[in-house]
């Protein structure tokens, strides 16, 4: 019943003609009459604020889009052409990590959106990609960037609160969950060892375990190349790691990109060069945006951005910074 219900509200956010025949078979159904008026208030919205030029040649840019789509047609999607995402519906493609000019006219873009993207390439990339978004958004336009936030993640680390539940949770930890459980036919165990570490383990073979701590929890979820290289090396693991009670971010962000500095990291994949959440704020004042402010999901001046599918509530490890033009 749930599932239906689900997929009637995506059919109707999706598509106007539907909602039109609903309301004429339903007339009296006040959460529907509601419904209708909060999906056609915020189309109205944002056709009536930006100009006809900017809608009509799409000037909201998507920047690492991935599978994300608005129900608006309004939106250009970039990404890169070798993706682990279904491409369907990418406009143009982008990648970050080639530190070349974004592929857009100067001073014409309402809106340079990004959604998980910024802490999957380097510090040089990020700081690359918002001096072209300064340079490709007109005056007033919006640059808006959601962020996996890897400072809170070493500030829980250091205070023994992150959860070994991460492997349900995390995209990379999630993948090698599948893959053992595929490698034995599904015939494993779960449960939690005596050191609070979540084990899954083969029925047949009980010496061939998958752990999750607190440790390699957090490499998965924030930083999945140095993961792969501590895998090769897991007695320098819990050593390394171990530092951060007496060491600031920054040299856990040296540590771990010194660990990965040979090995190869991928598209997708969490990277150990992050940019900090103040070195990030301060880089986009120095350019020059004219208000730099972080900001949550909904609250932002432009109401592009106000679609709860493409700007969603996330749990977790997030914030929103904002800057404008």
């Amino acid at each position: 019943m749930q599932k239906t219900k689900q997929i009637i509200s995506m059919l109707l956010n999706r598509f106007q003609w539907l909602r039109k025949i609903a309301l004429f078979l339903f007339p009296k159904n006040i959460s529907l009459q509601l419904k209708v008026m909060e999906l056609n208030f915020l189309k109205e919205m944002i056709y009536n604020h930006y100009s006809e030029e900017s809608i009509n040649n799409k000037r909201f840019y998507n920047v690492g889009a991935g599978n994300q789509r608005s129900k608006y047609e309004i939106w250009t999607y970039l990404d890169l052409e070798h993706s682990e995402y279904n491409k369907d519906g990418v406009h143009i493609h982008y990648d970050l990590e080639s530190l070349k000019p974004l592929p857009l006219s100067k001073n014409k873009a309402e809106v340079v959106f990004n959604s998980f993207v910024i802490e999957h390439i380097s510090v040089e990339a990020t700081k690359h990609f918002c001096k072209e978004s300064l340079r490709v958004l007109k005056k007033g336009g919006v640059f808006h960037s959601k962020v996996h936030c890897y400072d809170y993640a070493v500030h829980l680390l250091k205070r023994k609160l992150i959860s070994p539940k991460v492997p349900y949770e995390c995209r990379e930890s999630s993948a090698a969950v599948r893959q053992f459980l595929s490698k034995y036919k599904n015939r494993v165990k779960a449960f939690f060892n005596s050191n609070n570490e979540y084990v899954l383990q083969s029925i047949h073979k009980p010496h061939d375990q998958l752990v999750f701590n607190a440790y390699n929890s957090f490499l998965y979820h924030n930083a999945t190349a140095a993961m792969d290289a501590f895998q090769e090396k897991p007695e320098v693991l819990e050593k390394k790691l171990n530092r951060l009670q007496n060491t600031g971010n920054r040299n856990l962000y040296h540590e771990l990109k010194s660990t990965i500095q040979d090995h190869q990291t991928k598209p997708h994949q969490h990277n150990a060069d992050y940019i900090s959440k103040y070195e990030l704020f301060w880089h986009l004042k120095s350019l020059g945006f004219s208000e730099v402010y972080f900001t949550q999901p909904y609250q932002s001046v432009s109401p592009a951005l106000w679609e709860k599918y493409l700007n969603p509530i996330h749990l977790g490890f997030t914030y929103s910074i904002e800057a404008i033009k």
